[in-house]
């Protein structure tokens, strides 16, 4: 037996049962292990699990060499005083569990160390890294790549990040190679890992129709939520999609209108639909707070809509004791990338005088209102 504990293990206490990690390090000479776990509920003995697995040990002491591949599901620099077996070289490491990648998630972050590349190489190398779509009939489709060079060192620790935001459901390996000046293959390490991304590259429509909403953010809100959800939504929408949102708001079913708040988001940002949808409303909820008058919410007004659409102005000119002239604003964007203009401008005026009471009476921007007698009308 080359090594051996026996322990106990305090799982988290709860309502419920939850996942949790425990770690243990050994160090070994090379050669070929059998690790076994055994698991057994101290308030229930007879409640027993045997886990058992070949652990194969082969780190030459001067030839180059790469650990196994660790996915982590996050990771953070480890406070001074804090003492964890999850502590590796001054980081904490969460691991990813069942190397799983599920909807909601966007970076794929791995860690692997290089062992005796000052001795091996002895000059600077490079670190290719990359995913390959996993397929039974041997043809290899890298789908991301990424490279890095490196200066020789004893241990040299690769903690990178890969964006798999875009990366479709199915199975992949990554892969991380060492590779001389000549691009000569000098060592490589693989990890199979599956990913889940549903609604990537899915209209709404498809979305809406194998939606399943159990868990998702739509359920937990109210009737009165969806509906203001759903109107401050107008601004971003194109005017097919308008008359369909005023359909469902007026129809008032609430299913209808849970599918097609989260088809919209899950389009916007088909990783994490909830996170789209809350830094949205967060806006949202200042605009109609910021512009709100008696007829309707702050997103609804003509200025509000404007800042929903487009953003937040790049400069405000507010005229408010003009003797021939209504209050009036002039809302300046230097650069306005949906039409390809610069300088455009938005011109809003209050003829009612009547509490955040504005009007859009003219703009250059293509696609907007445009009144070539809007001196007549401001001055008239």
């Amino acid at each position: 037996m080359a090594q051996f504990g026996k322990y106990r293990l305090h799982s988290p206490i709860g309502p419920a049962p939850v996942n949790f990690v425990d770690l243990k390090r050994y160090a070994l000479p090379n050669g070929i292990y059998r690790a076994e776990v055994t698991l057994t509920d101290l308030n229930n003995p007879t409640d027993s699990r045997t886990y058992s697995s070949e652990v194969r040990v082969e780190y030459p002491e001067q030839e180059l060499s790469q650990s196994d591949i660790q996915l982590l599901a996050s990771f953070r620099r480890a406070q001074p005083e804090e003492r964890s077996p999850l502590i590796k070289n001054g980081f904490f490491f969460e691991c990813l569990p069942f190397n799983f990648y599920g909807r909601s998630a966007d970076k794929l972050i791995f860690y692997n160390e290089i062992y005796n590349a000052d001795q091996a190489i002895g000059d600077d190398y490079l670190v290719t890294y990359k995913v390959e779509r996993a397929s039974t009939a041997g043809k290899q489709e890298t789908v991301l790549i990424g490279h890095k060079r490196r200066s020789p060192k004893p241990i040299d620790i690769l903690l990178l990040q890969l964006d798999i935001s875009k990366l479709p459901s199915g199975n992949y390996n990554l892969l991380v190679e060492v590779r001389n000046r000549e691009n000569a293959l000098l060592s490589r390490r693989a990890v199979f890992f599956q990913r889940s991304n549903p609604y990537l590259h899915r209209n709404r429509e498809a979305i809406a129709q194998g939606a399943d909403l159990s868990g998702e953010f739509v359920e937990r809100l109210s009737e009165q939520e969806l509906r203001y959800s759903l109107k401050a939504l107008y601004p971003v929408l194109d005017h097919q999609d308008g008359e369909l949102l005023n359909t469902l708001i007026k129809e008032k079913d609430p299913k209808a209108m849970r599918l097609y708040l989260f088809s919209f988001w899950a389009t916007q940002n088909p990783n994490d639909p909830e996170k789209a949808y809350q830094t949205y409303m967060q806006v949202a909820r200042k605009v109609d707070e910021q512009f709100r008058n008696g007829f309707g919410y702050g997103f609804e007004t003509d200025r509000g809509y404007i800042f929903m659409k487009y953003g937040a102005p790049d400069d405000v000119v507010t005229v408010e004791d003009d003797p021939v002239a209504p209050p009036y604003e002039i809302w300046v964007y230097n650069q306005f990338p949906y039409t390809n203009q610069r300088n455009v401008k938005f011109l809003f005026y209050n003829p009612s005088l009547a509490t955040n009471g504005f009007i859009l009476l003219h703009s250059n921007a293509r696609g907007e209102v445009n009144n070539p007698r809007w001196e007549i009308e401001l001055y008239g």
